[in-house]
């Protein structure tokens, strides 16, 4: 079947009245002939309710004024416009519209005017968005449009140029700039040019231009940035002097917190001078009264048969308990000075284990690989076994307790290996078990004076073999994981004398 002219005309106009553009036709007298559903809708109103209106029937009168006086000079001259205007129509939302509008002449001599409005609300906003950035940023920003005016300039495009108002048009900047004027603004490019400002030293400035960019609006537009590099320099020196004060500022925080921290020490430790003279001179004279008492008890009560044994047994216990915690407040607090001998410390450390292990249980295994072959060592004897007898004891009372009872044990086949070797200048004691080990919140705190996890003892005693091993000059490393056992290792110099302690 044909399709004649009229079918033709009906085919078009519904799809033009189902175009998302607004799109509409005006006679000679400037009234609506036919508006599709966008314009309508773009309007507030009906197409019905607009047909046969004028702008003053939708329009506020200002608007609408102007807006008659554009049309009738495209209707008079023929020739089309394209504007951006402010439209507020009769349903109050007020939109940024681009209008392009255009005269037709029909056979007969019959004049309309067609248009179609573009909603440019969003990029509008968008645009002043930018343009509120584009002032607080640190670089200078420029926009120019396909005509080469100067749409949009930030002060610091001014200053780094040396202008000081905005030009209207983009060729200044080719003179001022020595720009090539065939690719300005038109060509993407990046170069540093010299400037001199306000007749003062020579700057030297990064011009970058992103060359035509299609817009929203179907317009050219270029972007142009300006960086002074002559302020960049000195924004980045500042900078490196900043950032050294901020790590000398750092450096010294630290030292001062380090400080702090050593005089809370050194306040601790003279009160654990004070509580250690006291505990010495008031428990020490009568618990060896009490220890010779209970030696002569046990030699007249032997072979009595008078079932006595395990009483004396506890006092005795009670009292190496005793004495152990007096030793523990001694070796901590203690600050006479060290007397170092230069001896072969393996043998020193094997006859020290033998007479030790008569002490323990004999449920634990000791194992020693003394690896030094007679290295002759500097140390302090009696301070450094207060030490290695502090982690061997350690490590027994984690594994089987302060007894022999078996069901006490936390570690079957319970065993401490001590080793020694070299490492890069240093001497290493190290005492490992296979007991039940150390939690990780715990490693954290154990080196803290008065900390412990057991429901009797000082907290001092590994405070007290660190310190013993940091009078040495060394330090005392710890490794350990829960149910992986236990490793501490004493460091000491090989080479260097052993500064006392203060």
């Amino acid at each position: 079947m044909p399709i004649y002219s009229e079918d033709i005309r009906d085919l078009v106009l519904s799809v033009v009245d189902e175009l998302p553009n607004p799109i509409f036709v005006k006679d000679d007298q400037l009234k609506f002939v036919y508006l599709n559903k966008a314009a309508a809708d773009q309007m507030g109103s009906s197409v019905d309710a607009l047909l046969g209106k004028t702008d003053q029937d939708v329009f506020p009168p200002e608007a609408a004024k102007t807006f008659a006086k554009l049309e009738q000079d495209v209707l008079v001259t023929g020739s089309p416009i394209t504007t951006e205007d402010v439209s507020s129509p009769i349903n109050g939302h007020v939109r940024d519209v681009l209008s392009r509008k255009t005269r037709h002449v029909r056979a007969n001599g019959q004049v309309f005017l067609s248009g179609t409005n573009s909603d440019q609300t969003k990029f509008k906003r968008r645009e002043a968005q930018h343009r509120a950035l584009a002032e607080t940023i640190p670089v200078g920003i420029m926009q120019i449009d396909g005509t080469g005016h100067i749409r949009f300039c930030n002060q610091l495009a001014l200053n780094a140029v040396g202008l000081d108002g905005v030009p209207r048009s983009a060729s200044v900047l080719v003179e001022l700039l020595n720009l090539p004027r065939d690719e300005f603004p038109g060509v993407k490019f990046q170069r540093e040019v010299d400037v001199h400002i306000n007749n003062g030293p020579l700057r030297r400035v990064l011009v970058v231009c992103s060359g035509w960019i299609e817009s929203t609006v179907a317009k050219k537009t270029a972007f142009v940035s300006f960086i002074d590099l002559s302020e960049m320099a000195e924004l980045r020196r500042i900078n490196d002097d900043i950032v050294r004060l901020n790590n000398e500022l750092a450096e010294n925080m630290q030292r001062l917190s380090q400080a702090q921290d050593e005089l809370v020490k050194r306040g601790r430790m003279e009160q654990l001078g004070q509580l250690t003279a006291t505990v010495a001179h008031e428990l020490r004279n009568p618990l060896g009264a009490v220890r010779t008492s209970s030696f002569l008890l046990e030699r007249k009560l032997k072979d009595k048969g008078l079932g006595v044994e395990t009483q004396l047994q506890r006092i005795s216990n009670g009292i190496q308990r005793c004495d152990n915690i007096i030793s523990q407040l001694l070796d901590f607090s203690r600050v006479k000075k060290l007397t170092p001998l230069s001896s072969d410390l393996d043998q020193w450390l094997a006859t020290l284990i033998e007479d030790e292990a008569r002490q323990l249980s004999s449920a634990i295994q000791i194992d020693c690989k003394l690896t030094l072959n007679g290295r002759m060592v500097p140390f302090d004897p009696a301070r450094l076994q207060r030490a290695v007898i502090n982690l061997i004891s350690n490590s027994s009372e984690a594994m089987v307790g302060a007894g022999e009872d078996a069901s006490k044990f936390t570690t079957q086949d319970p065993q401490i290996t001590i080793s020694t070797f070299e490492c890069d200048g240093m001497i290493a004691i190290e005492v490992r078990d296979n007991g039940p080990g150390i939690a990780a919140e715990i490693i954290e705190k154990i080196r803290e004076p008065l900390f412990t996890t057991k429901s009797f003892g000082t907290g001092l005693g590994i405070p007290a073999i660190e310190q013993i091993a940091v009078q040495h000059n060394g330090r005392l490393e710890i490794q350990s994981k829960a149910g992986e056992g236990a490793c501490f290792t004493i460091w000491l110099p090989l080479n260097s004398e052993v500064e006392v302690a203060a």
